[in-house]
């Protein structure tokens, strides 16, 4: 069996099927067998692995070597052509053709594992669907502006409220980081692979209420968290009511903890 993550290989299949990469679809094919093979080595090993936009299917080959069953959802009409050739080999992979983000997931039951290369696009929604499932953990590869917000703490300039729901359902680290170089055709910006654990939270509150309120708080960045707030409910007297839970008046929304929220939204709403 040929290694897909290879340029000349890669571009073979392509030129034999008359396409190329869409930029709609944020196609960009991994070219670096290195890189690859690294992702799924990280990923795990052993039972069902979910894997979103396969392309010309490099990642998924090397995953068929890993886990008893892969799945993988393409878009592309066009890929699942050439996948048929690329991953005829892997008998124990099947490609569905369909939008993930459009997928019915409540056929998978038991804890799975999920490892890709997510279109950059469409990365937060898909992040967001995948918690619909029983997941093990996530390795996937996310632009690094992604990343950098996925992982960010408070007081940092991408810290935001994705990086508090993200980081109260998840435990996120980096993992691998790739160049720009390992793509064809080549993107504009690095790539990191990140890891996604799942953790058992819960609060006294009900959690999409919450995170709703989170992201108003950060609606203006550069205004003061007092403006922000005043958004909701310009009545209210928030200076005082963050004087008493021992926050300054004048404190910005990117310098509180998810601790810090907690306790907002309770002196708000309990």
């Amino acid at each position: 069996m040929k290694t897909i993550a290879n340029y000349s290989v890669s571009m073979e299949l392509l030129q034999k099927y008359e396409r190329r990469a869409k930029k709609h679809f944020g196609q960009n094919f991994i070219i670096d067998p290195s890189v690859v093979e690294n992702i799924a080595r990280q990923s795990g090993e052993g039972g069902l692995c979910l894997e979103i936009g396969p392309g010309l299917g490099a990642l998924t080959q090397q995953l068929s070597k890993r886990y008893d069953e892969v799945i993988a959802y393409e878009i592309d009409p066009n890929m699942v052509e050439i996948l048929s050739e690329s991953l005829e080999e892997c008998e124990n992979v099947s490609v569905i053709h369909q939008d993930f983000l459009k997928a019915d997931l409540s056929e998978y039951k038991e804890p799975l594992t999920v490892c890709a290369n997510l279109p950059y696009y469409i990365t937060t929604p898909i992040l967001f669907k995948l918690m619909e499932l029983n997941v093990k953990q996530m390795t996937v590869m996310v632009q690094k502006e992604i990343s950098d917000r996925l992982t960010a703490k408070p007081e940092t300039k991408d810290y935001a409220a994705l990086s508090i729901q993200m980081q109260y359902y998840f435990d996120i680290k980096t993992i691998i980081k790739v160049s720009k170089e390992t793509f064809h055709p080549r993107p504009n910006v690095d790539s990191i692979v990140i890891q996604l654990k799942p953790k058992n939270q819960s609060m006294p509150y009900d959690e999409r209420e919450f995170f709703d309120f989170v992201k108003k708080c950060f609606q203006f960045r550069r205004k003061t968290l007092v403006n922000n707030l005043k958004t909701i409910d310009k009545e209210r007297n928030y200076n005082t009511i963050l004087e008493s839970i021992g926050l300054n008046p004048s404190i910005r929304a990117d310098y509180l903890t998810y601790d810090d929220y907690l306790k907002l939204y309770g002196a708000l709403y309990a």
